[in-house]
């Protein structure tokens, strides 16, 4: 079949293939199919990401899943008691002040074993001896140092106040008092916590079932506990160093145990039953 061109001339006869649909000579484009290793990954990078975007829209559907804990209440009780002191620990130094510290150690030596000594007699008391400090003295409006100052001090407990009180008598004629304290001793103190941890418990357990009747539920579940201990220790007696120095010697130290206030705190969280 022949078409005309705009000049009316014949334009030239061309064939076409029967079975692309195109002028002959002409290929179609080769159609790109994935082959192999490579159109596999392909495969399955594209199923990959489509199963990602499902699982993206899935989400928050299994998130409102999650149910919610209601029903819940915090609450405390408490259990406390006053017990007696029954720990007398003491504190008694000695300084002394000079021109050498070799002397002033030597002085400060023999005193402290001498005060030792004294201890011995008194096997129901703990002695022990901290540490020994020097500080150097300087001169009224200057830096130089005109002097050493040595310091040592001894550490008394006794659960016999008696005891303690003449032993700090005897060292008062070579030592001066630094500080006197009371205090509830390790057996006493745990005797009187296993008490009270009890007492807590089981007004954290009535406490708990008044608010569950209250709300009327049949009863509650423990979430959480939690147990601690608190005390608020006594004053101690102090003694300043400079009032034991205006202190006669030999004068006795008035002593007076007290009582001290220990508490046990019992706190949780419980979950109340459904109601019938």
């Amino acid at each position: 079949m022949c078409c005309a061109s705009a000049s009316g001339r014949p334009l030239p006869r061309t064939s076409m293939s029967p079975r692309h649909g195109l002028p002959c000579g002409r290929r179609p484009p080769a159609l790109i199919k994935p082959e192999g290793e490579f159109g596999m990954k392909q495969s399955w990078r594209n199923w990959g990401c489509s199963a990602l975007v499902a699982l993206t829209f899935a989400g928050p559907a299994s998130a409102h899943a999650v149910v919610a804990v209601t029903d819940q209440i915090e609450l405390a009780a408490s259990a406390e008691a006053q017990v007696a002191n029954d720990l007398l620990v003491a504190v008694l130094f000695i300084e002394r002040e000079g021109q050498q510290q070799a002397a002033l150690a030597q002085a400060i030596n023999e005193t402290m074993a001498w005060a030792l000594g004294e201890a011995k007699s008194a096997a129901e008391i703990k002695v022990q001896t901290l540490q020994y400090t020097t500080f150097p003295v300087y001169a009224a409006d200057s830096q130089v140092i005109s002097g050493w100052r040595a310091r040592q001090s001894l550490r008394l407990e006794g659960s016999d106040a008696k005891a303690v009180g003449e032993l700090i008598a005897r060292l008062q004629t070579r030592l001066a008092i630094e500080s006197v304290d009371y205090a509830v001793s390790r057996v006493a103190r745990l005797a009187a916590e296993e008490s009270l941890t009890s007492e807590a418990l089981a007004r954290f357990g009535r406490r708990a079932q008044q608010i569950a009747s209250a709300l009327g539920r049949p009863g509650y579940r423990l979430v959480k506990l939690k147990v601690g201990g608190l005390d608020a220790p006594a004053m101690p007696e102090m003694f300043h160093p400079m009032m034991a120095r205006g202190m006669a010697k030999d004068a006795p130290v008035q002593l007076s145990a007290g009582t001290q206030n220990l508490a046990i705190v019992v706190a949780g969280t419980i979950q109340l039953e459904a109601a019938p």
